[in-house]
């Protein structure tokens, strides 16, 4: 059900693109400078905004045409334009081994237990709630941090 997902990403580490130039939404699955980064744009999933940490708003991307990148480009000029600085998604396409989000989209076949396990991860993925002691099972998902160029005095961040 989920194959990839990003938490917490920066909205101002995304190259949101030029009048001539498309724009980027980056991730890689490990932080090291020497990882290959994959262009999640066109994912499908649900993504969530947050003001700082602060879940502000939840939303979908993929039915229809509407991507992650579109959906996501359309909340800095909507009304919630100033209202996020950062933002999680969970995607539905898996990563392909060159480096590209698929492009099938096959039904999902899981057993009760592990759409149940996921659907939890993500809710507390979501919500981060305080008692929640221990992450959610995600299966087979995996996790990318956001990827950007960085500077060499740029410091490691969350």
């Amino acid at each position: 059900m989920i194959k990839s997902y990003g938490l917490h990403w920066h909205i101002d580490r995304v190259d949101w693109g030029k009048p001539n130039k498309s724009g980027t939404l980056e991730g890689a699955a490990s932080r090291t400078r020497r990882a290959n980064p994959v262009d999640f744009r066109e994912q499908r999933g649900i993504y969530v905004l947050y003001a700082d940490y602060e879940l502000v708003y939840i939303g979908q991307a993929g039915a229809g045409n509407d991507r992650l990148f579109k959906r996501l480009k359309a909340h800095k000029s909507d009304h919630l334009s100033e209202r996020w600085n950062r933002f999680s998604w969970f995607g539905t396409q898996r990563v392909t081994k060159e480096g590209t989000i698929s492009v099938d989209t096959l039904n999902v076949k899981t057993s009760t237990e592990v759409t149940l396990n996921i659907l939890e991860a993500v809710s507390i993925a979501i919500a981060e709630p305080r008692l929640n002691l221990q992450r959610g099972h995600f299966g087979d998902a995996t996790q990318y941090f956001q990827w950007y160029e960085q500077n060499d005095n740029d410091e490691e961040d969350d």
